[in-house]
């Protein structure tokens, strides 16, 4: 039903009003979190009303918004397969068992099944392109924006020109409009794959740009359209981001030896920004 949906949109984008389009571009790029907005914050991020989006739910043979809704809603609960680990786990394990033993024996398990070799000369490439990029992306959604924000964080501390790519953040389609060839995109996507990062990737390569791509498998979704794939699992009886977390630790020290100089010079000068500004406490 919601591809039915999109093909609509695409087949009638043109015959639609400038607000009609308004709610069909963030429907398209923001599929993922429709199901959890409100029709007030909808109408926020397209800068229409509720009343519009009502009519544009209306013209598309729904009752209203909720109704259009439920749609979104039943695909997120397809979709959403990373939790049956979670959920397994709670309801298999044992009143007074050793949770915490489980879930880092679980971890350790999925740590000694990285091919170390293969990801040490992946992520050689990876930052051998990172520094060559005039402009860095960093793109993952809903589970993965933890470790997307993660790494986002920690790179603008090496160098200037990185951008995180927000899903449902209005200005997203400024930072894709002034993106170059030159630059690079790095995304963060487990199974499952969110519209939003699918599509901005598939931009980026359209437009000639190098795509790295953290994810689970090489051939998933997103790995197919990647220039350089590196592959770590994140759990079946507990969905876990550790790996994910060593695999950018390791790209980070990486990036940090080869400009051991100047990001060592930063990281003084920041320290003492925080300290003028009193940023931390000190007990």
């Amino acid at each position: 039903m919601k591809k039915k949906i999109l093909n609509y949109l695409d087949g009638n984008y043109e015959s639609f009003s400038k607000s009609f389009k308004k709610i069909a571009d963030y429907i398209k790029y923001n599929q993922s979190i429709i199901s959890f907005i409100s029709i007030n914050q909808l109408a926020i991020e397209t800068e229409t009303s509720p009343a519009t989006i009502t009519r544009f739910s209306k013209n598309l043979g729904f009752k209203g918004y909720p109704d259009f809704q439920k749609i979104f809603q039943k695909e997120v609960e397809k979709e959403t397969s990373y939790m049956k680990g979670l959920k397994n786990s709670i309801g298999e394990a044992a009143t007074g068992s050793n949770i915490i033993k489980d879930i880092i024996d679980t971890n350790i398990e999925l740590l000694q099944e990285m091919d170390i070799v293969e990801l040490e000369k992946s992520l050689d490439q990876a930052v051998e392109w990172i520094k060559s990029s005039r402009k860095l992306y960093v793109l993952g959604a809903r589970g993965s924006y933890a470790l997307a924000y993660y790494l986002y964080f920690m790179l603008k501390e090496f160098r200037e020109g990185v951008e995180l790519m927000i899903s449902g953040a209005s200005d997203f389609t400024d930072k894709l409009l002034y993106s170059q060839k030159e630059d690079l995109l790095f995304t963060i996507s487990f199974h499952p794959y969110t519209n939003f990062t699918y599509q901005v990737t598939e931009f980026f390569k359209e437009h000639g740009n190098k795509v790295i791509t953290v994810t689970d498998k090489k051939d998933s979704t997103l790995g197919n359209i990647s220039d350089l794939v590196l592959t770590t699992k994140n759990g079946e009886k507990a969905y876990t981001f550790v790996p994910g977390i060593v695999l950018i630790n390791a790209l980070l020290v990486k990036l940090g030896m080869e400009d051991k100089e100047n990001v060592m010079d930063r990281f003084d000068k920041l320290k003492e920004i925080t300290d003028r500004f009193n940023i931390y406490i000190d007990k």
